[in-house]
Parts: C-alpha cells; structure tokens; sequence
C-alpha cells in the first residue's frame, strides 16, 4: 500500500484507539539503530524472485485444521503466532511478519532455518524489540506503521495479517489466499481483550478490502472474498 494511501489511514486509527505517533516513531528510530539497513539487499532479492500467489497464515484457532486441508500456493507467510502452528504442522514459513507478541523463540528458530522476517515497530513493543529484533540469524526488514525512518519500511498495514498482505502485494503478489483468519472470533492469545481486537479486525478487513479495491484478488480459504463491513 503507498503510503499517500496508507497515512490518511494510520491517522484515523491513532484517533480511534488513542495510539501515540510519537511513541510509533521512537520505536521506529530503536528498530532502525538495532537492525541498521543489514538486509536492505535481500529485500531486493526477495521482491525480484516474489511469486504471484502467496497463502498467508493468521491467527485464529482455526489454523490448525484449515492448513491441513490446504495445499498453499506460492509463498506461505506466517502473522506473528501463526509461525508457531505451522511450525508444529511441518510448514516452514517462507517469511514471517510480527511484532514480537507470540512465541519469539518459534520466529527465530524459524529465521535460523531461512524465514525471511519482518520486524513490526509500535509505540508499545519498544522492550520487545530491544530483546529480540537483533536476534534474527535469516534476512529481516523493518516495519513501521508511522511516517518511515532510515532503515525502516512501511508497506502499510495496522494487524500482522493485513500488514503482511499489504507486504506481498508490494512485493509482487497479485493473488493472496487468507488461511485462518476470523474477522468475528479473535483468537486466543493472553493479555488481549477481545472487544479491542474485534476493532482492530474490523480496521483489518478494511484495508484488504483497500487492497482489493486496488486489483488484488484476496479470498478466505473457503474460497469466499473477505466479507465486507456493514
């Protein structure tokens, strides 16, 4: 998503749920003094050898049992804790999207195996990133939600999920299958509260369906587009 697209977005969200730019452009800053721009060229590659169709992996409890019924095409990508459960099930995700709050340890013994990772920095993961973010031994690239820094991209994109779709439409991709996502249903995760992820989901079906206003072809697993907002 370009970022003339993407900003007046970002605003609407710091309204809505209060977040602070500033604090958004301080952790951007840490990302950028922790990773420097060390993996800049595998972008390049990445972007050059990016198939058409990827399957991207979310968060609810229904991964498990939708990737077991899948063959993925092109890229498998994993959001955040989706890394876990694709792990467990035998798939190696190609590239990984995250801002640190599912099981690190996963993400980084998957970047040893040659997960390409994207570091997410946000007003509130500062101490993640600090502990984590230069622990990735496999190509990584930062993230940022706010106006980018140095070092530090921002392909748009508010969740894991939607800003990892956001990510491969940039890339390249043209077809993007969503294997366990539930837009009603957050998934269980500690230290969340459910009415704030259903806000948050319902920002992240509107910018898929940004993406498909844009000519990207986004489908649930069952087939179906993401259904839209009321």
């Amino acid at each position: 998503m370009e970022l003339d697209v993407w900003l007046p977005v970002y605003s609407r969200i710091l309204d809505e749920f209060g977040f602070s730019e500033a604090d958004d452009i301080r952790s951007a800053r840490l990302l950028s003094r922790i990773l420097g721009d060390r993996d800049q060229g595998s972008l390049r590659q990445l972007r050059n050898r990016f198939p058409r169709a990827v399957t991207i992996c979310g968060g609810s409890d229904s991964l498990g049992n939708e990737i077991s019924l899948l063959e993925p095409g092109g890229f498998i990508v994993a959001a955040d804790s989706a890394a876990t459960v694709l792990a467990d099930a035998g798939f190696g995700p190609d590239i990984i999207v995250t801002d640190l709050d599912g099981r690190v340890e996963d993400q980084l013994e998957c970047s040893r195996r040659g997960s390409f990772v994207f570091v997410h920095a946000h007003g509130d993961n500062m101490p993640a990133l600090e502990r984590y973010a230069g622990r990735f031994l496999g190509p990584v690239v930062g993230t940022c939600q706010c106006e980018p820094v140095p070092g530090v991209v921002n392909f748009g994109g508010f969740t894991d999920g939607d800003r990892a779709a956001c990510i491969c439409a940039q890339l390249g991709a043209t077809k993007i299958l969503l294997c366990g996502f539930d837009f009603e249903k957050p998934g269980t995760k500690s230290g969340k509260q459910s009415g704030i992820k259903l806000r948050k989901l319902r920002w992240a079906r509107h910018i898929l369906q940004i993406l498909q206003d844009g000519g990207i072809d986004v489908r649930m697993a069952s087939g179906d587009e993401v259904p839209a907002l009321c």
